[in-house]
């Protein structure tokens, strides 16, 4: 018996479009064990995706597959079609990233589960929804009974992801592949979701191929790593020696790109990439990195191609890169952050949210926001954290005039704006922008890159000369690392990194003061979410306009911010300076976000400090402490019935909780 369960050999994919012939995978070969895991990672367009769906053979119909794919001893490119359809699906399953498009959302959770035991292993209706509850047992969903009546739109993110997992699991495959599953889900469902991969690795004996460009994630659930760039696979080996010791320059780039625990912006810049994945010549040779890399040579071209460097670890590198690569640059940004004295400081808050409350729908009340205050100084930036359905948006959505709130007031530059937008003056238009989380959605189709941005230039600050607009855009366009031959483009034909980039080239060009950045990097490769987060310091240094940056990785929450505002459950939880809530957190349920976040380095462990229970009914008010059912400290039942009191740690540090921790 092969020890392997899946053998790749000289994998190459082939696309035949109007210009030629495009290579979008070129000359992969590994192996997977039995209960093994592996996690591709790289950029968008490396390949990642292509390869997972030639191992299918999924793939459009002007492809052209070469090389071998074996599973248990069985070539997948010599089987037809017919025989195909009871490997996939059945034997190998696929997870996808977006859970939305995966499910119907007029077919009932129940009904979706059921149909994949039906179809792939003949199971009557009743023995069906008996599997499908015992995999959403598997998934660690709780009151499956009442989960299955439900349809997509009535649950959260994190819960669909979860329930796309139980229907790949369903047929019991040997090999299930993941595709960035847990890339737009905040940090303690993604923790859920990674635990339960690596609970079902054990249950079931299943192997896994998982694809992501976050190495934190990849170094939770993969045992090997392997690292794509334009195709071509440039290193492989055990996480912790591709971490410890990375020999390729671009996994040592994307490495070095992730912002972690202790890089500040006060202290060095991020690392980035320069430029973007190319489109490669098919028949180009040599490194394909080469001309992003630094450190190129002559052998970059004439010495190159994949070997063992040690045991076990494979790289496609002429030389060790560990030991001349530059260490994370040094250059820092040298504005003042905002400090105790800032904040102290008798200046009025450009933001000032006093009692802010928003409630959705007339029957069925949805309490969204359940008064919330806070303010924040000019020039700085303000970290909103909180796992989906906080509030976080909802907050930025009023701020920026989307929403108009049910109760409480909205000052910006002691100007009260608790208005819709279509009641807004143009100053104000034009001084607070929002960057939306999805660029897909915020982007009109039907318009060019240069259209895009001309609009509000146009609009907002009166840049009428078609020429001297023209040359701004082109400027703003290599601001944010996109070339001028941009312009000419529509949304569709760009990466979903490439058009978060220019959504915030569209926000940058009328110059706001304020700038509402909504999970803005979310969906970017690690190398231009460095690059962006760079670029926003950049303009503040130079402009002062002020960011509230709402996201979920806390992570580059701490790198960008100056104060951190953390909610929960549309209520806030704790304020203070950065510093002051990132060592230590002293609310609980901010320490369970931060014992959340995967750790770039495989070496560091830590616990988990797992939420069980349920969030509250948001139809209802809130008794108690928000937090009570899901909290890990919980005293007793004055959590449950009382609201917990404001604990001042300093003038600038304060959280809500009847366990006073101050002194721990």
């Amino acid at each position: 018996m092969n020890d392997n369960i899946l053998d790749l050999k000289h994998v190459s994919v082939h696309y035949e479009t109007f210009e030629g012939l495009f290579t979008a995978v070129r000359d992969i070969s590994f192996s997977l064990g039995y209960n093994e895991s592996i996690g591709i990672i790289g950029e968008s367009g490396c390949g990642k995706s292509t390869l997972s769906y030639a191992i299918l053979r999924y793939l459009a119909s002007n492809a052209k597959i070469e090389g071998s794919v074996h599973f248990k001893d069985q070539n997948l490119f010599e089987l037809s079609d017919r025989e195909m359809e009871g490997i996939r699906g059945n034997r190998i399953s696929m997870v996808y990233q977006n859970p939305y498009s995966s499910l119907n959302p007029s077919i009932t959770i129940g009904k979706q589960l059921d149909e994949v035991t039906i179809f792939h292993r003949g199971l009557s209706k009743a023995d069906a929804r008996t599997a499908s509850l015992e995999a959403l047992e598997l998934m660690n969903i709780g009151d499956g009974k009442n989960l299955v009546r439900r349809y997509p739109h009535q649950i959260s993110g994190g819960i669909q992801q979860r329930i796309i997992i139980a229907m790949a699991i369903l047929a019991r495959p040997d090999i299930m592949v993941l595709d960035e599953p847990t890339t737009a889900l905040d940090v303690t469902t993604e923790a859920v979701i990674l635990d339960s991969i690596n609970d079902l690795k054990q249950k079931l004996n299943m192997s896994f191929i998982y694809i992501s460009h976050d190495m934190g994630v990849i170094n939770k659930v993969a045992e090997q790593i392997i690292v794509m760039y334009n195709g071509e696979m440039v290193e492989r080996g055990p996480k912790e020696k591709i971490f410890a010791h990375p020999f390729h320059p671009y996994t040592r780039a994307l490495i070095n790109c992730m912002p972690r625990g202790g890089v500040v912006k006060e202290k060095t810049y991020l690392n980035t990439i320069k430029g973007y994945v190319k489109r490669r010549g098919d028949l180009a040779t040599g490194c394909p990195f080469a001309d992003r890399c630094e450190k190129k040579t002559a052998t970059c071209e004439d010495d190159y191609g994949i070997r063992e460097v040690d045991d076990g670890h494979y790289a496609a590198c002429s030389r060790a890169y560990a030991e001349d690569v530059q260490s994370p640059p040094t250059k820092a940004f040298h504005r003042n952050s905002v400090t105790a004295a800032t904040q102290q400081a008798d200046v009025p808050a450009l933001i000032n949210i006093e009692d802010l409350k928003k409630v959705y729908g007339l029957r069925r009340k949805v309490h969204a926001l359940n008064g919330v205050t806070f303010s924040m100084p000019a020039g700085t930036v303000l970290g909103v954290v909180g796992e989906s359905g906080c509030g976080k948006s909802t907050t930025g959505h009023i701020i920026t005039g989307l929403y108009s709130p049910t109760k409480g007031k909205v000052e910006f530059k002691q100007r009260d704006i608790s208005l819709d937008w279509r009641k807004r003056d143009a100053a104000t238009l034009r001084e607070i922008q929002l960057i939306f989380q999805n660029p897909g959605k915020s982007l009109n189709p039907s318009h060019t890159v240069e259209q895009i941005i001309a609009r509000p230039m146009n609009k907002l600050i009166g840049r009428k000369n078609k020429k001297e607009r023209r040359e701004e855009i082109i400027q703003l366009l290599k601001t944010v690392d996109l070339g001028g031959d941009y312009i000419t483009k529509k949304p569709k034909e760009m990466s979903g990194g490439e058009q978060q980039r220019v959504a915030i080239a569209r926000a940058l060009a009328i110059n706001p003061e304020l700038i509402v950045c909504d999970e803005p990097t979310s969906a970017l490769d690690v190398s231009v979410q460095a690059s962006v987060l760079n670029l926003l310091n950049e303009i503040q240094e130079k402009t002062g306009t002020s960011y509230i940056f709402i996201s979920h990785d806390l992570n580059v929450i701490n790198y960008i911010s100056d104060t951190i505002l953390v909610m929960y459950a549309g209520f806030v939880v704790e304020f203070g300076l950065r510093d002051e809530v990132m060592a230590p957190p002293f609310h609980p349920y901010t320490e369970a976000l931060f014992s959340a976040v995967p750790d770039v380095d495989p070496t560091k462990k830590k616990k988990v400090i797992e939420l069980t229970g349920a969030l509250p009914d948001p139809s209802r008010k809130v008794k108690g402490c928000p937090f009570a059912s899901r909290c890990h400290i919980k005293i007793g039942e004055v959590c449950d019935k009382v609201y917990p009191p404001k604990r001042e740690i300093s003038p600038t540090h304060y959280y809500y909780c009847h366990a006073d921790r101050s002194s721990s």
